[in-house]
């Protein structure tokens, strides 16, 4: 995936880190936002009106570049009233291979209409997934960012959450289009068109997978090894300690493959994609 939708306020703030890596041709679609290279779509008083008013003429032209074929991501975060403008935006480039990045908002925090309007876009865009409308709908719950990110101060706060998902996107999506130097790679099920992203170790005591979405009925996981070259030459242990992890994770209906990568990293960094074909429930809280 080399061009990313931002959609709404968190959705633009996520790909706005990702003009740090230069393969990425960014576009942000907003309400009202005035920066250079983005599209305001107007204010509207809720998600029914986004849906209804957008201007699709408007968003074909800004997304003129994106051709057939290409493989999309649009990031959006749920309860946003903009993000009753997604099923339009893709629409417009409907030749191309979608996918959605979906940011589960804390619901506990949110009002009763953002929690409609949450659970009504969580649920269509699942299964328009998983009929194959689009490649893939990767969730996230913003509730399993914050418990990664940790205490931060409050000027902070937003800008750690929308670093994070793009550091975990922009890597997973660095390995995945980089030839590693061991793998076996296993492609999902067809139908496990479901997905989150997960971050793990390979210290015994920290090896158990931190889902950036608890995805119920998991099929597949695939794990990214990110391994510094030091280690690579001189670790002996490192190709057990790497089966091992993986295979603590198979499971009669599950299954499990890698890919390793030499890295300019002083640690091991570890992370993984794990796919479902179910429809996930509607979570307040993880």
């Amino acid at each position: 995936m080399d061009k990313v939708i931002g959609l709404g306020k968190l959705g633009c703030a996520v790909v706005e880190h990702l003009t740090a890596y230069p393969e990425y041709r960014i576009y942000k679609i907003d309400s009202e936002i005035d920066e250079r290279g983005s599209l305001s779509i107007g204010e509207y008083s809720g998600m029914d009106d986004y849906e209804h008013m957008l201007d699709q003429d408007s968003v074909a032209v800004y997304l003129r570049s994106i051709k057939k074929k290409d493989e999309i991501l649009l990031v959006l975060e749920g309860g946003d009233p903009v993000s009753g403008a997604t099923l339009k935006i893709l629409e417009t480039i409907k030749d191309s291979k979608l996918n959605v990045l979906y940011i589960v908002p804390d619901r506990v925090m949110c009002s009763e209409i953002q929690r409609r309007d949450d659970k009504i876009a969580f649920n269509v865009l699942q299964e328009y997934a998983r009929s194959g409308v689009f490649e893939k709908i990767f969730l996230v719950h913003r509730q399993a960012v914050d418990n990664l990110v940790g205490d931060v101060p409050i000027q902070e706060y937003e800008n750690s959450v929308s670093y994070f998902i793009s550091y975990v996107v922009a890597m997973i999506n660095f390995f995945d289009h980089t030839e590693p130097i061991l793998a076996n790679k296993i492609e999902p099920h067809n139908i496990a068109r479901l997905a989150t992203f997960g971050v793990s170790s390979l210290d015994e005591d920290e090896s158990d997978i931190k889902l950036l979405y608890p995805i119920e009925e998991t099929r597949d996981i695939h794990f990214f090894y990110g391994i510094p070259e030091a280690d690579l030459d001189e670790d002996p242990s490192l190709t057990n300690k790497i089966k091992k992890h993986v295979k603590s994770y198979k499971e009669e209906d599950v299954s499990t493959s890698f890919s390793v990568y030499s890295t300019n990293f002083e640690n091991h960094m570890v992370l993984c994609t794990a796919y479902s074909s179910k429809i996930q429930p509607v979570l307040d809280t993880i």
